[in-house]
């Protein structure tokens, strides 16, 4: 019985090819209305000096149905899991405006010139529209017995507007000294560990997998002021559930966004992991969110953590609550984890970038010292090389936005509704953008050196949908590598490779030598 479901879903699934297919060559033969055809149309009603129209945007070649995909698999140029560097690539063929096609010949347009990615960004909107994450939203839909809506990392309009309004404000309200302590507290355990499992050789084989481990208890302990134990020895079992679950979330989410979509007529396998890590961090958060609600049972200590604030709120569905919690959490771990390996890794790469940064923090926290406030304020250059390696090595490499009205980008119309990628990364590489725009230069960002754009160096995103966490983020980062450097002399033993998992992220395993500075120094 289940061989003859799965036969009739393929049956049909051709079916739909072939419809699809077919209806794509009457689209042509005919030239009906979309997106792509308004704006031929519209174009041919202008006067010939007008704009050039949609059509004629360069870039890769596309083929029925598959669009470019064909790009992307053997024997294609390119990769998904470079897909970064294949958008870099793309901008050395076809200049700073690329037309590509997706599945079914939908057109995105790769936006690399600063002026044309800031008027995308300066663009007045009451609810910028950017795309979802097309699998998980398909799953929430589906279980409204578990969600009120599809979180407000996917959701759209008024329903984003309402749980941005809502839920995102009680993070400002967090201490921060609240914040930095626990951060200091939970990184002094991670040196601890380090030092422990560097006993015999000196070497972690895996350090990523350290520095994801200090995100998560760090997200969790700030937003929902509990410890799950993820730095222990023996890990509990909730805490190993919930790693696993969120590490294998980008990587699946990866799949279902860019693969093929089988998804959607047959239970794929991508897309069946991607329903367990949602069940499974649904489960551990529901489990977090029902000890809260009860008066009696207390693990934390802070009185006003933003789990407490958003459960004291009468007029939000409690599905609301909890789908903010998980994607808030989800969406921090790797995010800061990435950017906290690559900072690192930039800084240790650079001998004299180093230097200064140890000769920093000698200054301001010497080993043994405490990292407060007060001298997190006072370590402007480790700030800076931050913002450098971000706009270096950012973890998110673009922007995406749904067109609400026509743009006129390099001289092409480009009509409302169009996905439009603001590539960002690939601008910040360009020496037009910023000196010497593929070395390292913590410098151009002190004592206002830098005038470029304030639309590329962007990896939180900007205005109404930029990161909800940002600060939180950037607090972990910078608490994490402090503590580190305060503490060891690191050498990674072998360039980091980026690979593009959903987000940049850096291919392990990241092998990492550390050495005591207190021992150095005696």
């Amino acid at each position: 019985m289940v061989f003859v479901r799965a036969l009739t879903r393929i049956v049909l699934y051709v079916v739909h090819v072939a419809i699809k297919c077919l209806s794509a060559v009457v689209f042509y033969r005919q030239n009906k209305v979309s997106s792509a055809a308004a704006a031929d149309v519209f174009h041919n009603q202008l006067n010939y000096n007008g704009p050039k129209s949609f059509s004629e945007i360069p870039g890769p070649r596309a083929i029925p149905f598959f669009g470019s995909q064909w790009l992307y698999i053997w024997p294609g140029p390119y990769s998904l899991e470079k897909l970064h560097i294949a958008n870099q690539d793309k901008f050395t063929k076809y200049g700073l405006i690329v037309r590509e096609n997706h599945l079914w010949n939908f057109p995105i347009i790769h936006l690399y010139d600063k002026s044309d990615i800031e008027a995308v960004l300066r663009q007045p909107s009451k609810h910028p529209i950017r795309p979802e994450l097309e699998a998980q939203s398909a799953y929430r839909r589906s279980r409204p017995d578990r969600y009120n809506s599809v979180g407000i990392v996917n959701a759209q309009g008024s329903e984003w507007h309402h749980l941005r309004s809502k839920l995102v404000p009680q993070l400002s309200r967090l201490s921060p000294l609240d914040a930095i302590r626990e951060l200091c507290s939970i990184s002094d355990e991670l040196i601890r560990k380090i030092k422990k499992d560097c006993q015999s050789s000196q070497a972690l084989d895996n350090f990523e997998k350290y520095v994801y481990r200090y995100g998560l208890e760090a997200t969790v302990a700030v937003l929902l002021d509990q410890r799950l134990g993820t730095l222990k020895e023996c890990i509990p079992p909730v805490a190993a559930r919930l790693m696993e679950a969120t590490d294998k979330l980008f990587e699946v989410s990866h799949d279902t966004m860019y693969g093929l979509p089988w998804w959607k007529y047959i239970p794929s396998k991508p897309y069946q992991e991607l329903i367990n890590c949602e069940n499974t961090i649904y489960e551990v958060f529901a489990d977090f969110v029902s000890k809260a609600k009860q008066p009696d049972i207390k693990t934390g200590m802070n009185e006003n953590s933003y789990l407490d604030q958003i459960l004291a709120m009468d007029d939000v569905d409690d599905r609301d609550k909890l789908v903010t919690l998980i994607d808030l959490v989800a969406a921090g771990i790797e995010t800061t984890g990435n950017a906290a390996i690559f900072l690192l890794y930039n800084i240790i790469s650079n001998p004299s970038v180093r230097k200064s940064v140890y000769e920093e923090l000698d200054e301001i926290v010497p080993l043994g010292s405490e990292i407060t406030l007060e001298t997190m304020q006072h370590l402007p250059y480790l700030r800076a090389c931050l913002t450098e390696s971000l706009r270096l090595s950012p973890v998110a490499p673009n922007i995406a936005r749904i067109l609400e009205k026509p743009f006129i980008f390099q001289d092409y119309y480009v009509p409302a509704g169009t996905l439009v990628v603001c590539e960002t990364w690939v601008a910040c590489l360009q020496d037009s953008n910023f000196d010497n725009a593929k070395k390292f230069i913590p410098e151009r960002w002190l004592y206002g050196e830098t005038k470029s754009s304030p639309f590329l160096a962007i990896p939180f995103g900007v205005g109404r949908r930029m990161c909800p966490g940002k600060r939180l983020a950037e607090q972990e980062i910078m608490i994490l590598t402090a503590k580190l450097l305060q503490n060891f002399e690191m050498v990674f033993t072998e360039p980091v490779e980026q690979v593009y998992k959903f987000l940049i992220s850096p291919k392990g395993p990241v092998k990492v030598i550390f050495k005591e500075r207190s021992s150095l120094n005696t």
